[in-house]
């Protein structure tokens, strides 16, 4: 009886952990192409998060995958402050949606390419958060506070090497919604042969 018992057993325990290793193959199954399309057909500008701090191993990672983003002649024309002291953009606090980081993407203006490559660093940034699903959004309306003159104390803290400004800001946390996507016009893409 405790042969059949113990035989039951063997046979379920490896029933268990035929289907668990099918389960994990089929992950290891979708290509590289779908998983890198459903992140960018997920990823939603995000306007409410959790008040938690992201990781600093989350932040190192999201880091690392924007600065190897593709720039012009490999300039790599774009400095970026990582801001999580919530009292230096206390003036546009409600801009930022209650993101406990926010990121400043400054631009080499002396460098027309410059804008180009911050926007390809940018998409890095936000795809990357996005697969360790981290909520980002791009926050350009913050930039005119920064470049004006009540703006200065702001962007002094930054940091930022002579001849750079504020291109864009992106909030990042966690997610506290889960947006549905809003239409896009197809129609403003013209394929011509």
């Amino acid at each position: 009886m405790k042969r059949i018992y113990c035989s039951v057993l063997v046979a379920v325990a490896l029933c268990s952990c035929q289907q668990l290793s099918q389960k994990a193959g089929e992950v290891e199954t979708r290509s590289a192409k779908d998983i890198v399309i459903e992140n960018m057909m997920n990823r939603r500008s995000i306007r409410s998060y959790k008040p938690e701090q992201i990781k600093d191993e989350e932040l190192n990672e999201i880091i690392r995958c924007a600065i190897n983003a593709p720039s012009a002649i490999n300039k790599q024309s774009w400095e970026v402050r990582v801001v999580q002291k919530t009292e230096i953009f206390q003036a546009v606090s409600e801009r930022l949606y209650g993101a406990p980081t926010v990121i400043v993407v400054a631009s080499d203006q002396n460098n027309p390419y410059s804008p180009v490559d911050c926007g390809l660093l940018g998409q890095n940034i936000l795809l990357s958060a996005e697969a360790m699903n981290i909520g980002t959004c791009v926050i350009a309306s913050v930039v005119p506070f920064l470049n004006s003159p009540e703006g200065k104390d702001v962007v002094a803290q930054l940091n930022l090497p002579e001849g750079y400004a504020p291109l864009f800001t992106i909030a990042v946390g966690y997610k506290n919604e889960q947006p549905e996507a809003k239409p896009r016009i197809a129609e403003k893409v013209q394929i011509i042969k």
